[in-house]
C-alpha cells in the first residue's frame, strides 16, 4: 500500500471486513480494476470479500474453508490464513515459479530451505533444517546474507556478539540497509523457541527475491534425506509442552518412590477429513469433536487428581481411585477385543475406523486419571507413614496399573496404524477402480458422441437402448461414487501432511469434475435422443401418411379413362374425378411444406450429412411424384378435352366445360378456404365468359413447377461455397449437383415455352373476353426473367466450377513443386560450412551437383505453371492470391537454385585451391622430424658434471645441427606452397594452412636457437670446470689448518704469571697475520664452486657442495680460535692488577659499619620516641645501599674475568671475592630488617588513629539521622527516601572496624603504646554497638510501613483501571446489543474480576481503618468502592440476554414445521420416484434440524443459565417451554432419522427390485416373444438346428434367470419387512412377475421338447437315408469295375449284389414309411426336405434294381431331367402364340417368314427317340413317348393357324401397307408443323397462321381417312397390328391441335 500510495493498514482484522482495503490489495497484484460495493452494510461488506475471494480462486490460490462470512466477522485465524495464501501465491510462488519449472519441482518450501542450506554450508555454525527453530540464534540470517555478500560485515564480529537478539538486528539492519528489504520481523518474536514458520518462509523469501538464487539437484536431494521433524506452531507450543509430559512411558521406580512422567495420550497420529463433493476440509466443530483439547487442570478431564490433590493423600482414597481406574481398564480391554478383525469391506472398515477413533478419544479422556493415581501412589511412598508390606503392595499394583496401561496403548496404537492403512488401501483401490471406470466410460461416451445420430429411424432407437444400457452402468457405479462422497483421508502429521492431503484433495477434485461431466454428457445426450426420436417419429409418421396419400392418388388417376366413353355421364363422372384430385393436390400441398418444415427441423437437431441426403432424396422422390401426378392430371384433363372436342357436338362441348368448370371452380374455393394466407376470389361480373380452366391449370401447373425447381436449383448454386475461391478441396459433390441442373435445362426449357404459349394464349383469351390479364402477363414475364437470371446464375456456376478447377489442378502442380523446393531448401539448410578437409569438400560438392541438377529438372514444369498462371489471370475476378502465390513461388525457386549454385561454385573453388599430395607428405616428415629433434634438445644436455660426459654431449649437438641444415629444402617448399595456396583458396582455408606453416616454422626457429644456445653454454661450463680443479689445492691448506689447531688448544698459564701471557700473546699475533694473507684464495675458490654447483647435476652438485662444505668449516673454525685467544690474553693481563685493589678497599667499609648501627639497643614509650629511631634507621640504610652499586661492580668485573680466563685461573680471584660479598650481604639483611621494623610500627599507629577518626565521623552522622526518623509520619514516597538514606548509611562497611581491631592487636602484641590504645578502642566499641542496633531497628520499622503503603496504592490503582476498562468493554456491549450468552467466557471473566475487586476493596478499607492511616488512602478506597457499585450495575444489565426470546420462539417454529412435515415419511409406495421424492424431503427435515441444532442447544444452555440466575420473571415457565423444546427436538431428531433410514432402505431395495424385475420382465417378453414367432410356423422350423441351438440356449438362460428371479424374491421379502403393514403393494408385482415365469419357462421347456423330438426324427432319417447311399455308390462302384471284367466274374458280382438288394429292400421301404410319417405330420418345410431327398432315393435305388436285375446301364438323371425342361418350354412357347388365335401379328404381312422352331422340334423329338430306348423303367418311357406326342400335336395346330393368318394376311395386304403408308406420312406431317409452329416470329404472321390451319384441315380428312382404314383392318382381325400406331398417331396429333390452338384463338379475336 505504501508503494501504491494508498493509506497504510492499521489493523489487519478491522481493515479487512468491508472487502474494500481487500479489493485494492488485489488490483494491486492483478493488474486490473475490480468494482466494489458502494454502501456500507454487512452486506456491500459480504459481496466486496466474496468477490475478493472469486478473483483469489481464477488466479488459482488455494483458500481452504475460507468464506466471506468469516472475514467481515473478523475471525482472526481465517484473515491471517488468507493473508498467508495471498503472500504464498504472489511472493513465495511468484519469486520461485521460474526456478520451480526449471527443476522440476513443485514445492517451493523444499526448493528454498535447499537454496539456504546450499548458501549457509560453509558456516560451520549454521545448520538448517527447517523454518522455525534453526534461525532463533540469528546465525542464519547472517550467514545467508555473508554468503552472497561478505563485503557487507565480519563473520566473526556476528559470532562474538552474546544475545540471538543483536545478531537478528544485525541480520535485519543489514538486508534493510543493503538489500532494501524491510524489517518485517522483530528480534524478539524470532529470538524463541519456536518462531513463526510462515513469517520466517516470507522473510527468507524477500532475500531469496534479491539474492542470486543458483539451487543444484543435489541440495534438493540432501533436502529430502533430512529427519522429518513434527510440525510445531506457535498455537500448538503449549499443547506440545504438555504432551511432552507424557513422551515415556508411566514407569515406577520402586526404590526411590516416585513416578516418571506418564506415557503419550493415545491421541491418534493422525488427521481425518470427511471428504463431501468436491471439497473434504473438516469444519471446525468436527475439529473439535475429533481433538479435544486436553486441559489437565479441568474438572472433567482429571476427576481423580483434582479430588486426591486437592485433599490430603490417604490409602483409602487411593485404592477407591485404582479400583475405578482398574475396572475401566478391564472394560476398555474388552471393548479393544470386542472390535474383531478388520474388514475386507471399506464401508465397514470406515465404520471401524469410527468407531476405533472413538476408543482413542475415550483414552484420552482417562489418560490424566491414570497418571493421578500413579502420582498418589508414589506420593504414598515418598511420604512413609505407611508399613513395608503396604509399601509393596502398592508397589506392586503401580506396576501392574503401569504395564496394563502400557499394553493397552501400544494395542490401540497399533490397531489404529493397520485400520488407516488398510482403509487407505481400500479408499485407494476404490479410487483407482473409479478412475479406470471413468477412462473406460469416457472412451465409450467418446465412441458414442463420435458415432453419428441414424441414419435410420431404427438406428435411432437402438442408440437410445445403447444410452439406457450407459444410465444404467451410471446407476451402479453411482453406489461406488457415493461411498467415496463420505472417504476418510488419513494424513501422517510427522511429515508431509499438507502435501498428501493437497495430492488427495487434487485426485479427488479431477475426479469429481470426470464423473459430473459425464453425468451431465449423458442427462444431455439422454435429452437429445429423446428429441430426435420424437422428431424422427413424428417426421415418419407424416411421411408415411404422404406416401399412402400419394400413392392412393396416383391409384386413383391410374383408373380414370381418358378416351372410349361409352356415354356423356362416364365422361362427366371422370371429369368430376380429376377435378376432385386436383383440389385435393391443392390441399395437400401443405403437407408437403409441413415435411421439408419436420425435414430441417430434424436435420438441425440430427446434424448428420447421411440423414440429410437421405431425407433429401425422400423429399426429391416425393417432389418428382407430386409433379408427375400433376402432370398426369393435366395430360387426363388435356385428352379428355380432346375426345370432347373430336367427339361431341358443341353444344355438349359447352356443357361439359361448364359442368367442370362448376366442379373445379367448387374445388378450388375449398382449396382457398382451407389456405388461410391465399385472398379470396374476385367477384365474376354476371357478363364474363369464363376463362378455359384447362390452360389456366396447365399454366399454373408449370409456372409452380418452374418456380418450384429454380428455387431448389438456386439453392445450391447460391451456395456458400462459390463465395470464395479455393487452393484445395474436393468439389465433385458440388459438380455433380450443378451438372444434374444442367442436365435438366432443356426440359425444364420446354416447360418454360410450353408456360409462355399458356400464358400467351390465356392473355388473348382473357383480353378477348374482357377480364384484366396484368397478373398471368406479369405472372409470365417474372417467370421469364427469373429464368434468364436463372440461366446466367447456372453458366456463371459453370464457369465458376471449371475456373476452380483449374485453380486446384494449378495449386496441386505449385504444391508439388514447392514441396521439391522447400526440400532442396531444407537440405541446403542443413548443410555445414565448407570443410577445409579436400576429401569432405569433394562429398559435399557431388551432393551439392546432385541438389542442382534435381532442382533444375522442374523448370519446364515451372514454365509450364507460370502459362496455366496466365491463363487463369485472365479472367476478370482473378483471386488475389494467385498472383501472389506464383511471384512467391518463382522467387522462392530462383532463390534456392541461386543459393545452390552459389554453394556449388564455392566448392568447387575450394576444392582447386587445396595444395599438391606432395605438401601434405612433406609436412609429415618434417615435423616427424621436428617432433624428434625437440625430444632430444628437452633432455637436460647443459649441465655441469664429468668432463668426460660434458665431451659426449657437446658432440651430438653439433650432429643436430647438421641434421637441420640438411632439412632446410623441406621447409623452402612448404613456404612456396603456402604462398601458392594463399594466392588462390578462400581465407579462411589459406589461413588455415598459413597458421599450419606458421607453427611448423615457430618451432623450426626455435630448435635451432636452441641447438646454438646449448653448444655455447656447454663449451663454457667446461672451461670453468677445468679452472675449478685447478686451483682447489686443499691438502696444503688442510696441513696447515691442521698445524694451527695445535698451537690453540695448549693449556693457559694462571693469571698471575705475567710473563707466559705476554709470550703467548706474541706468538698469537703472529697466527693472526697469517690468516688474513690466506682469505683472498679461499674466497676465489668458494666463489667458483658456487657457480659449477649452480649449473650442475644433482650428483655432482652434492660432491662439489660436500668439498666446499669441509673446507670452509675448517677455515672458520681455526680463524674464530686464533682472535678469541688472542684477546684473551692481553685482557687479562690488565684486569689482574686492578681487580685486587679493589676488595681490599670495600672490605674495609663493611667492619666500621657493622661496629656502629647494629650494636645499640632501643625502647619506646611515647609516640615521639619511636618517631626518632625510626629517622636514624632510614639514614643508616640509605648509606648502605649506596655501597651497593660499588659491590656490585666489583663482582661483575671479577666474575667476567673469570668467566674469560681458563678454568686454572679462576680460583685466586673467586676466593676473595665470595668472601666480600658475604659480609656485605650480612651487613643489609641486618640494618633493612631493623629498620622496616620500625617503620611498621610507625605506620601501624598512624594507620589505627586514621581509622578510628573516620568511623567516629560516620557514627555522628547515623546518630543525626535517627533521630530524623524517629516516629516519622507520610506517605510512601517520603517514607521510601528517609529509609534509602537510612541505608545508605547502614550500607557502612566494618572493613575499618575489623582493620582497627587488628593494628591495636598488633601494636600492644609487640609491647608497643599498649596502654593508650587499649582506651581508645573500648570507647569507640561501645558507641558503635549501640548506634548500630538502633539503626537496625529504624529500618524494620520504615520497611513495614512503605510496603504497606506501597500496596495499597498499586491496589487501588490497579482496580481503577481494571474498573475503567470493564466498564467502556461493557457500555460497548450494551450499545451493540451483545449479551453475555454471546460471549460468555468473556462474561465470566468479567464476573470474577469484579468479585475479586469487590473482595480487595473490603480488606483494603479494614486493614487502613484498623491502622489508623491518613484520609487521603480511605478517600481512594471509597471512591474505588463506588466505581465499581456502578461497573457492577452495568454488568447485571449486560448479563441479561438480549434476543433470547426471539430465538427460543424460531427455534420453536421451526421445530413444528418439522413436526407437520412427518406424515409425509411415511411410505406409500414402492415407486422409485415417489420413494426418492419423500427421500428429498425426508433430507431436507433432516437438514433442518441438523442446521437448528445448534440454536436449540445454545437457547436451551441459556434458558437454564437464565432460570438458575433468576433473569427472568417466571422462571418456572421459561424452564417448562425449554424442557418440552428438548424433548420436542429429540423426538423429531429421531423420527427423522428413523423415517431417512427407512426411506433410504426402501429406495435401495425398490432400486434394486425395479431394475431386477425390469430385467427379467424385459427378458421374458422377449423371450415370449420370440417364443411366439419361432412356433408360428406349422409344423418343423425351417432351420431346426438353429431353433434346438437357440432353444437349448433359453434353457440355459432360463436356469441362470432362476438366481435372478430368487434374488427379486429375496428382494420383496426385505422390502416387505420395510413397508410394514403394506406387503400388497410388493405381492402385486411379484405374484405377477411370478405367473409370467411360469407361463414363459413352461413355454420355453415344451417348445425344446418339440424340436429335440423333431431333430431326432430327422436324424433317424438322414442317418437311414445315409446308409442306403453309401451302399448305392458302393454297388455302383462294383458295377462299373465289373464292366471292365470277364463274363464270370462280372456274373459274381451281380449275384452277390442281388443278395444284398433283397437285404435292402426291407431298409428302404422303412425309410419310405418314415419320410411319409414326417411328410404327413411335420409340415411343408419338413415335406420340402424330406420329398427331394425320399424322390432322389427312390430314383437311385430304382435304377440301381434295375441295374442289377439286367445288368446294363441306364440313363442318369439329369439328363431325362434336361430333356423335360427343354421340351416344356418349347410347348410353353407354341401354346403361347395357340393363345393369340387367329389375330393378326405385323410377322405376318412378311412374305419370307421362315418357321424358325421347326429345327428345335425334329431336335427333340430324335432326343426322345435316342432317350425311350436306353430307359428301361416302362413309366419314364411312356411319360417321354406321351411328351413326343403332344409337341407333334401342337406343333401341327400352330402350323394350321399360321397357314391361316398368312392367307387372312394376304387378303388385306393392300390396305395395311396402305394404312401404314399413309400414318406415316401423317406422323412426319406433324414433325414438319411442329417445327413451324416453334419457329413462328413476333408478333404471329396471320398469313402463316392461316396456311398452318388450312394444311390442319385439310390433313384431318386424311387422319379420319387413316381412322377408318384402322377400323377396317380391325374388323378383319389385324386389331393388335393397328393399334399402337394408331393410338401414336392420335396422340400426336392432340398434342399439335392443343398447341396451334391458342394461335387459332389470337387470330380469331383479332378478326
Amino acid at each position: 500500500f505504501l508503494q501504491a500510495g494508498k493509506s497504510q493498514i492499521e489493523d489487519l482484522f478491522t481493515d479487512f471486513r468491508d472487502g474494500r482495503r481487500l479489493l485494492e490489495l488485489l488490483e494491486d497484484l492483478v493488474g486490473q480494476k475490480l468494482a466494489k460495493e458502494k454502501g456500507s452494510t454487512r452486506v456491500h461488506a459480504l459481496n466486496n470479500v466474496n468477490r475478493a475471494l472469486q478473483v483469489l480462486q481464477k488466479n488459482n490460490v488455494d483458500l481452504v474453508n475460507i468464506g466471506g462470512a468469516d472475514i467481515v466477522d473478523g475471525n482472526h485465524k481465517l484473515t491471517l490464513g488468507l493473508i498467508w495464501s495471498i503472500i504464498l501465491h504472489w511472493q513465495v510462488k511468484d519469486v520461485m515459479k521460474d526456478i520451480m519449472a526449471d527443476l522440476q519441482q513443485t514445492n517451493s518450501e523444499k526448493i528454498l530451505l535447499s537454496w539456504v542450506r546450499q548458501s549457509t554450508r560453509d558456516y560451520q555454525q549454521v545448520n538448517v533444517v527447517n523454518f522455525t527453530n534453526s534461525w532463533s540464534d540469528g546465525l542464519a540470517f547472517n550467514a545467508l546474507i555473508h554468503s552472497h555478500r561478505p563485503d557487507l560485515f565480519d563473520w566473526s564480529n556476528v559470532v562474538k556478539q552474546q544475545s540471538a537478539a543483536e545478531r537478528l538486528d544485525h541480520a535485519f539492519s543489514t538486508a534493510k540497509q543493503h538489500l532494501g528489504i524491510e524489517k518485517l520481523l522483530d528480534p524478539e518474536d524470532v529470538a524463541i523457541a519456536h518462531p513463526d514458520k510462515k513469517s520466517i518462509i516470507m522473510y527468507v523469501t524477500s532475500l531469496f527475491q534479491v539474492l542470486p538464487q543458483q539451487v543444484t539437484i543435489e541440495a534438493i536431494q540432501e533436502v529430502e534425506t533430512l529427519p522429518r521433524q513434527a510440525k510445531v506452531t506457535q498455537e500448538e507450543h503449549i499443547q506440545t509442552h504438555y504432551q511432552q509430559r507424557f513422551s515415556q512411558q508411566i514407569t515406577v521406580s520402586v526404590a526411590q518412590g516416585h513416578v516418571r512422567s506418564p506415557s503419550p495420550s493415545p491421541k491418534p497420529r493422525f488427521k481425518s477429513y470427511a471428504y463431501t463433493q468436491a471439497a473434504y476440509v473438516m469444519s471446525p466443530d468436527q475439529k473439535r469433536r475429533h481433538f479435544p483439547p486436553q486441559q489437565p487442570e479441568a474438572p472433567e478431564d482429571r476427576p481423580l487428581g483434582s479430588s486426591l490433590m486437592e485433599s490430603e493423600v490417604d490409602l483409602d482414597g487411593y485404592q477407591t481411585a485404582l479400583e475405578d481406574v482398574l475396572t475401566w481398564l478391564l472394560s476398555a480391554e474388552d471393548s479393544l477385543q470386542a472390535q474383531g478383525d478388520i474388514s475386507s469391506d471399506v464401508e465397514e472398515v470406515k465404520e471401524q475406523f469410527h468407531t476405533h477413533e472413538g476408543f482413542m478419544m475415550e483414552l484420552t479422556a482417562h489418560q490424566g486419571s491414570v497418571g493421578n493415581v500413579l502420582q498418589v501412589g508414589s506420593q504414598l511412598l515418598a511420604d512413609r507413614k505407611l508399613s513395608e508390606d503396604e509399601e509393596n503392595e502398592i508397589r506392586e499394583q503401580m506396576n501392574l496399573l503401569n504395564t496394563r496401561w502400557e499394553n493397552l496403548r501400544v494395542a490401540s496404537m497399533e490397531r489404529q496404524s493397520n485400520l488407516h492403512k488398510v482403509l487407505m488401501d481400500l479408499q485407494h483401490q476404490q479410487l483407482k477402480q473409479l478412475a479406470d471406470w471413468l477412462a473406460k466410460t469416457e472412451e465409450r461416451t467418446r465412441t458414442m458422441e463420435a458415432e453419428p445420430h441414424g441414419p435410420d429411424l431404427d438406428d435411432v432407437k437402438h442408440q437410445v437402448e445403447a444410452h439406457k444400457v450407459l444410465q444404467e452402468d451410471l446407476e451402479q457405479e453411482q453406489v461406488r461414487v457415493n461411498s467415496l462422497t463420505h472417504m476418510v483421508v488419513v494424513v501422517d502429521e510427522s511429515g508431509g501432511g499438507d502435501s498428501t492431503t493437497a495430492a488427495l484433495e487434487e485426485q479427488l477434485q479431477h475426479l469429481g469434475d470426470r464423473w459430473a461431466a459425464i453425468c451431465r454428457w449423458t442427462e444431455d445426450r439422454w435429452v437429445l435422443l429423446q428429441e430426435i426420436l420424437l422428431k424422427w417419429q413424428h417426421f415418419t409418421e407424416e411421411q408415411c401418411l404422404f406416401d399412402s396419400w400419394l400413392t392412393e392418388k396416383e391409384d386413383a388417376v391410374s383408373q380414370i379413362h381418358t378416351s372410349g366413353f361409352k356415354d356423356q355421364n362416364e365422361m362427366l363422372s371422370n371429369l368430376r374425378k380429376l377435378a376432385i384430385l386436383k383440389g385435393d393436390l391443392e390441399m395437400k400441398r401443405q403437407t408437403m411444406d409441413k415435411l421439408c418444415s419436420l425435414s430441417q427441423d430434424l436435420l438441425s437437431t440430427v446434424k448428420n450429412r447421411a440423414v440429410a441426403q437421405k431425407l433429401e432424396a425422400r423429399l426429391e422422390d416425393f417432389a418428382q411424384r407430386w409433379d408427375s401426378l400433376v402432370q398426369q392430371l393435366e395430360k387426363s384433363s388435356s385428352h379428355i378435352s380432346q375426345a370432347v372436342a373430336t367427339t361431341q357436338t358443341p353444344l355438349t362441348q359447352t356443357t361439359v366445360m361448364e359442368t367442370v368448370t362448376m366442379v373445379t371452380s367448387r374445388e378450388q374455393v375449398l382449396v382457398k378456404h382451407a389456405k388461410e394466407e391465399l385472398p379470396p376470389p374476385p367477384p365474376q361480373k354476371k357478363r364474363q365468359i369464363l376463362v378455359d380452366s384447362e390452360l389456366r391449370k396447365r399454366f399454373d401447373v408449370d409456372t409452380t413447377e418452374l418456380h418450384s425447381w429454380m428455387t431448389r436449383s438456386e439453392a445450391i448454386l447460391q451456395s456458400p461455397e462459390f463465395a470464395i475461391y479455393r487452393k484445395e478441396g474436393n468439389l465433385s459433390d458440388l459438380t455433380e449437383r450443378v451438372h444434374a441442373i444442367e442436365r435438366e435445362k432443356p426440359e425444364k426449357h420446354r416447360k418454360l415455352q410450353d408456360a409462355s404459349r399458356s400464358a400467351q394464349a390465356l392473355v388473348e383469351q382473357m383480353v378477348n373476353e374482357g377480364l384484366n390479364a396484368d397478373d398471368t402477363r406479369q405472372a409470365s414475364e417474372q417467370l421469364n426473367s427469373r429464368w434468364v437470371e436463372f440461366c446466367q446464375l447456372l453458366s456463371e456456376r459453370m464457369s465458376w466450377l471449371e475456373y476452380q478447377n483449374k485453380i486446384i489442378a494449378f495449386y496441386s502442380l505449385l504444391q508439388q513443386l514447392e514441396q521439391a523446393v522447400i526440400t532442396a531448401e531444407s537440405w541446403l539448410k542443413t548443410q555445414q560450412p565448407p570443410a577445409t578437409d579436400p576429401v569432405i569438400v569433394k562429398t559435399q560438392l557431388e551432393k551439392c551437383k546432385d541438389e542442382v541438377a534435381r532442382l533444375s529438372v522442374l523448370q519446364p514444369q515451372i514454365e509450364e505453371l507460370k502459362v496455366q498462371s496466365k491463363t487463369l489471370k485472365e479472367k476478370e475476378e482473378v483471386p488475389m492470391f494467385l498472383d501472389a502465390d506464383i511471384t512467391a513461388f518463382s522467387n522462392h525457386y530462383t532463390q534456392v537454385l541461386d543459393d545452390l549454385q552459389t554453394r556449388e561454385k564455392q566448392l568447387q573453388t575450394i576444392l582447386d585451391s587445396f595444395p599438391p599430395t606432395h605438401y601434405r607428405e612433406t609436412v609429415s616428415t618434417l615435423l616427424v622430424w621436428i617432433q624428434q629433434s625437440e625430444t632430444k634438445v628437452s633432455l637436460p644436455q647443459v649441465t655441469v658434471t664429468e668432463y668426460e660426459i660434458m665431451e659426449q654431449r657437446l658432440r651430438e649437438l653439433k650432429a643436430l645441427q647438421s641434421s637441420l641444415q640438411e632439412q632446410q629444402d623441406g621447409l623452402n617448399y612448404l613456404t612456396s606452397a603456402v604462398e601458392e595456396v594463399s594466392k588462390k583458396a578462400p581465407a579462411e582455408i589459406s589461413q588455415k594452412y598459413r597458421l599450419e606453416f606458421e607453427g611448423i616454422l615457430v618451432r623450426w626457429k626455435k630448435l635451432s636457437a636452441q641447438l646454438v644456445d646449448q653448444c655455447q653454454k656447454l663449451e663454457e661450463l667446461m672451461t670453468k670446470l677445468q679452472q675449478f680443479q685447478k686451483q682447489n689445492d686443499t691438502k696444503t691448506l688442510k696441513k696447515w689448518m691442521a698445524e694451527v689447531d695445535v698451537f690453540l688448544n695448549e693449556e693457559w698459564p694462571a693469571l698471575g704469571d705475567s710473563e707466559a701471557l705476554e709470550k703467548q700473546l706474541e706468538q698469537c699475533t703472529a697466527l693472526v697475520n697469517d690468516i688474513q694473507t690466506i682469505q683472498p684464495s679461499m674466497n676465489n675458490i668458494n666463489e667458483v664452486g658456487q657457480a659449477l654447483k649452480n649449473q650442475a647435476e644433482p650428483a655432482f652438485t652434492s660432491k662439489l657442495q660436500a668439498e666446499l662444505k669441509e673446507l670452509n668449516a675448517q677455515w672458520e673454525y681455526v680463524c674464530k680460535q686464533a682472535y678469541a685467544k688472542k684477546a684473551a690474553l692481553k685482557g687479562g693481563l690488565d684486569k689482574t692488577m686492578s681487580l685486587r685493589k679493589d676488595l681490599s678497599e670495600m672490605q674495609e667499609w663493611i667492619t666500621q659499619a657493622e661496629e656502629e648501627y647494629l650494636e645499640r639497643d632501643f625502647e619506646y614509650k611515647t609516640p615521639e620516641e619511636l618517631r626518632k629511631a625510626v629517622e636514624e634507621l632510614k639514614t643508616a640504610k640509605e648509606e648502605v645501599q649506596q655501597k651497593e652499586v660499588k659491590v656490585k661492580l666489583l663482582t661483575d668485573s671479577v666474575n667476567g674475568f673469570i668467566a674469560k680466563a681458563p678454568p686454572a685461573a679462576h680460583e685466586a680471584l673467586k676466593s676473595e671475592l665470595d668472601i666480600l660479598t658475604a659480609n656485605y650481604q650480612r651487613l643489609c639483611s641486618r640494618l633493612n630488617g631493623k629498620c622496616k621494623t620500625l617503620e611498621a610500627v610507625w605506620a601501624c599507629w598512624c594507620e589505627l588513629l586514621s581509622y578510628l577518626e573516620a568511623e567516629n565521623r560516620w557514627l555522628d552522622e547515623l546518630e543525626l539521622k535517627l533521630r530524623a526518623t524517629e516516629n516519622m509520619q507520610g506517605g510512601a514516597e517520603e517514607i521510601s527516601e528517609a529509609l534509602d538514606s537510612l541505608e545508605s548509611l547502614m550500607r557502612h562497611p566494618e572493613d575499618n572496624r575489623n582493620q582497627i581491631r587488628e593494628l591495636a592487636q598488633t601494636l600492644t602484641d609487640g609491647g608497643i603504646l599498649d596502654e593508650l590504645i587499649n582506651e581508645k578502642l573500648e570507647t569507640f566499641n561501645t558507641r558503635w554497638e549501640e548506634l548500630l542496633q538502633e539503626a537496625v531497628r529504624r529500618q524494620q520499622a520504615l520497611e513495614q510501613s512503605i510496603q504497606s503503603a506501597q500496596e495499597t496504592d498499586k491496589t487501588l490503582r490497579l482496580i481503577q483501571e481494571s474498573l475503567t476498562f470493564i466498564d467502556r468493554q461493557l457500555t460497548t456491549y450494551i450499545a451493540d446489543r451483545i449479551d453475555a450468552a454471546q460471549i460468555p467466557q468473556e462474561a465470566q471473566k468479567i464476573q470474577s474480576e469484579l468479585t475479586s475487586h469487590e473482595i480487595s476493596l473490603e480488606e483494603m478499607k479494614k486493614r487502613n481503618q484498623a491502622r489508623d492511616t491518613s484520609g487521603r488512602v480511605l478517600s481512594q478506597i471509597e471512591v474505588a468502592q463506588k466505581k465499581l457499585q456502578d461497573v457492577s450495575m452495568k454488568f447485571r444489565l449486560f448479563q441479561k440476554p438480549a434476543n433470547f426470546e426471539h430465538r427460543l420462539l424460531e427455534c420453536k417454529r421451526i421445530l413444528d414445521e418439522v413436526k407437520m412435515q412427518l406424515p409425509t415419511l411415511e411410505i406409500r409406495s414402492v415407486e422409485q420416484e415417489v420413494v426418492q421424492s419423500q427421500l428429498d424431503h425426508c433430507m431436507k427435515m433432516y437438514k433442518s434440524l441438523s442446521e437448528v441444532k445448534s440454536e436449540v442447544e445454545t437457547v436451551i444452555k441459556t434458558g437454564r443459565q437464565i432460570v438458575q440466575k433468576q433473569q427472568t420473571e417466571n422462571p418456572k415457565e421459561l424452564d417448562e417451554r425449554l424442557t418440552a423444546l428438548k424433548l420436542q427436538y429429540n423426538d423429531l431428531g429421531s423420527q427423522v432419522t428413523e423415517g431417512k433410514q427407512e426411506l433410504e432402505k426402501c429406495l435401495k431395495l425398490s432400486r434394486k427390485l425395479r431394475k431386477e424385475m425390469n430385467a427379467l420382465t424385459e427378458w421374458l417378453a422377449a423371450t415370449d416373444a420370440e417364443l411366439t414367432r419361432r412356433s408360428a410356423v406349422e409344423g418343423m422350423p425351417t432351420n431346426l438346428d438353429a431353433e434346438v441351438a437357440w432353444g437349448k440356449a433359453t434353457q440355459k438362460e432360463v436356469e441362470k434367470r432362476q438366481q435372478q428371479l430368487k434374488n427379486i424374491t429375496e428382494l420383496g421379502e426385505s422390502l416387505k419387512t420395510v413397508l410394514g403393514g403394506k406387503e400388497s403393494l410388493v405381492d402385486d408385482k411379484l405374484s405377477l412377475l411370478s405367473s409370467n415365469w411360469i407361463a414363459v419357462t413352461s413355454r420355453a421347456e415344451e417348445w425344446l421338447n418339440l424340436l429335440l423330438d423333431y431333430q431326432k426324427q430327422m436324424e433317424s432319417f438322414d442317418q437311414n437315408v445315409a446308409h442306403i447311399t453309401a451302399w448305392m455308390y458302393r454297388a455302383e462302384i462294383l458295377l462299373d469295375e465289373s464292366e471292365k471284367q470277364q463274363p464270370q466274374q462280372k456274373e459274381e458280382v451281380l449275384k452277390r449284389l442281388k443278395t444284398e438288394l433283397n437285404d435292402m429292400r426291407p431298409k428302404v421301404d422303412v425309410v419310405r414309411d418314415q419320410a411319409v410319417e414326417l411328410m404327413t405330420n411335420r409340415g411343408d418345410h419338413c415335406r420340402e426336405v424330406v420329398e427331394p431327398k425320399l424322390s432322389e432315393l427312390n430314383q437311385r435305388f430304382d435304377a440301381m434294381s434295375q441295374r442289377i436285375k439286367t445288368g446294363k446301364a441306364v440313363v442318369s438323371m439329369k439328363e431325362l431331367e434336361e430333356f423335360h425342361i427343354d421340351i416344356q418350354k418349347l410347348l410353353d412357347l407354341l401354346e403361347k402364340e395357340l393363345q393369340q388365335g387367329e389375330n393378326l401379328k405385323e410377322e405376318d404381312f412378311s412374305k419370307d417368314m421362315v418357321e424358325g422352331d421347326e429345327g428345335t422340334m425334329k431336335e427333340l423329338q430324335q432326343r426322345g427317340d435316342s432317350l425311350q430306348q436306353r430307359v428301361t423303367d416302362e413309366r419314364k418311357r411312356e411319360e417321354i413317348r406321351i411328351k413326343q406326342q403332344l409337341l407333334q400335336s401342337k406343333y401341327n395346330t400352330l402350323k394350321d393357324l399360321r397357314s391361316l393368318r398368312r392367307k387372312k394376311a394376304l387378303e388385306i395386304s393392300h390396305q395395311w401397307y396402305q394404312y401404314k403408308r399413309q400414318a406415316d406420312d401423317l406422323l412426319q406431317w406433324l414433325d414438319d408443323i411442329e417445327k413451324k409452329l416453334a419457329i413462328l416470329p413476333e408478333p404471329k404472321d396471320e398469313q402463316k397462321i392461316k396456311e398452318i390451319d388450312g394444311e390442319l384441315e385439310k390433313r384431318k380428312e386424311d387422319l379420319n381417312a387413316v381412322n377408318r382404314q384402322a377400323e377396317s383392318l380391325s374388323k378383319s382381325g389385324a386389331a393388335k397390328v393397328v393399334e399402337p400406331s394408331l393410338i401414336q398417331l392420335n396422340k400426336r396429333w392432340r398434342e399439335i391441335e392443343s398447341k396451334f390452338a391458342q394461335f387459332r384463338r389470337l387470330n380469331f379475336a383479332q378478326i
